[in-house]
């Protein structure tokens, strides 16, 4: 058997990932040259060992990064049945070595050519990432960010379709079509960011009921459903409207109405999701950190600074002003997982013992984990960023921080961004473990740090701003 070779094809645009599927190419490869040289015995217990610890560590790390995906739930079943596949193995291995090397060799290539190339590949690109690193990474998060809203046409009707998608593409929409019920709930569930669906009422098989129906009874679903139709019967609107529907149009339709309605739909869409979000901070509000207050006013401000002078200083990041307003208007949700620690810890006068750090550490996830449940179920793009900027901000340019240990241009810029605004301010207060420093210490920590803690591009920024930096904080102090 001929051995596997790594090609940058492969890459997920993660550098944490790559390296560990990288790992697994070295254990494969070890395992093809012992079955080749008949030496199998020999190594079989050690690289199923290694195989068991590979997806111990890789699984954790790539749940963590695929969190917000909607198919999340599914991916981590598929990593459950591989690790039981291989446990399996190692059962049987203790019984009996025979074949056991073949199936675990065929186990392995099996999810290399179909896991992680395909499925891992597409999960990643769906969020954003791109196969090399490079500035298409944020680019590719961009694009995420500035995507056309998407509207699945439902009627079997093919010129009617013809006309509504020549209206739709126009308006700046992107369109997709299904000629009745069934098809159309079949690009429902494989679309995730599909949240407009205009249908039809009399159509062959499932019809626009059913289908409303259909869609209601997944409550999973965020879409906005407008009904088009000819008014042949009186009670359709109100059955419509009862089922599920949103809004109801009589034919022909007028396109400039049609154009509002879905646009007032996505609206609604994106302002149920921060809804949810609020409501789930009101939540926790009793036990909220101490670092609030002006210390949230603070972060925006410098977020919001260091986003515009991004616009400005460096057009190849193509940060936009609406991208850098989201970021700071999100931005004080960063430490939301500090509710989540218990007051002894987070309130301690003094120095955290190396086990309460740890727990301390853990508010990135956590807050990560409770955004990240309510981006899977919602359209809001700039709650994409919330999550980011929450879940990444202890991430280090040079791959020592958490919760994943990201590096470079893994981390998003969102996440760099109030890493260091958060440092900043954390530096220039009084906390319950410290002193303030000075101006000047504040910023010859932060320069120090270019290449270590922070983005070297964002430090730069940083002392374009350092001036502004100042004079807010001595505006805004506790």
């Amino acid at each position: 058997m001929e051995l596997m070779q790594w090609h940058d094809s492969f890459s997920v645009g993660v550098h944490i990932i790559d390296t560990q599927h990288q790992q697994l190419f070295t254990l494969i490869n070890e395992l093809i040259v012992a079955v080749n040289t008949h030496q199998e015995d020999e190594v079989l217990d050690r690289i199923l060992r290694s195989v068991l610890a590979y997806t111990e560590l890789h699984f954790k790390t790539e749940e963590n990064l695929l969190k917000i995906h909607s198919q999340f739930k599914a991916h981590c079943d598929i990593h459950q049945k591989f690790a039981q596949d291989v446990n399996l193995l190692m059962v049987d291995f203790n019984k009996s070595k025979v074949d056991v090397s073949v199936r675990l060799l065929n186990s392995l290539t099996d999810w290399l050519q179909n896991h992680i190339l395909k499925t891992d590949i597409a999960f990643f690109s769906e969020l954003g990432y791109r196969p090399r690193e490079a500035k298409e990474d944020f680019e590719a998060r961009l694009q995420l960010l500035t995507q056309k809203d998407k509207v699945l046409v439902v009627d079997d009707s093919s010129s009617q379709r013809r006309l509504l998608r020549k209206q739709l593409e126009a308006d700046g929409f992107a369109v997709l079509e299904a000629r009745e019920g069934s098809e159309a709930l079949k690009i429902i569930e494989t679309t995730p960011d599909l949240h407009l669906v205009i249908t039809d009422i009399g159509m062959p098989g499932m019809d626009g009921y059913e289908l409303i129906e259909a869609i209601r009874d997944k409550p999973h679903l965020a879409l906005y459903i407008v009904v088009i139709t000819v008014l042949t019967d009186e009670d359709a609107p109100v059955k419509s409207l009862r089922l599920g529907a949103n809004d109801f149009l009589i034919k022909p339709v007028r396109h400039k109405e049609l154009n509002l309605r879905l646009r007032n739909g996505m609206h609604l869409i994106r302002l149920e999701s921060q809804d949810e979000l609020i409501f789930s901070m009101a939540q926790l509000a009793d036990h909220r950190s101490p670092e609030t207050g002006k210390h949230l006013d603070r972060v925006q401000s410098f977020t919001r600074l260091l986003g515009r002078q991004l616009v400005k200083s460096y057009p190849e990041l193509r940060m936009t002003e609406s991208i850098a307003a989201d970021i700071s208007r999100f931005s004080p949700l960063h430490d939301i997982g500090k509710v989540a620690i218990p007051d002894q810890v987070l309130n301690k006068q003094g120095k955290l013992t190396p086990e309460e750090f740890t727990l301390m550490k853990d508010h990135a996830k956590i807050g990560g984990d409770l955004i990240s449940t309510i981006l899977r179920r919602t359209a809001s793009r700039s709650l994409r960023l919330a999550f980011e900027l929450t879940m990444y901000h202890h991430e280090k340019w040079d791959g020592s921080g958490y919760p994943i240990g990201l590096s470079g241009k893994d981390i998003p810029i969102s996440a760099r961004i109030m890493a260091l605004a958060d440092v900043y301010d954390a530096l220039t207060s009084d906390r319950v473990y410290k002193k303030a420093l000075s101006r000047e210490e504040a910023k010859a920590i932060i320069v120090s740090s270019a290449g270590s803690h922070f983005d070297p591009v964002l430090v730069a920024t940083f002392e374009i701003l350092e001036d502004k930096f100042h004079q807010l904080r001595e505006e805004l102090q506790d």
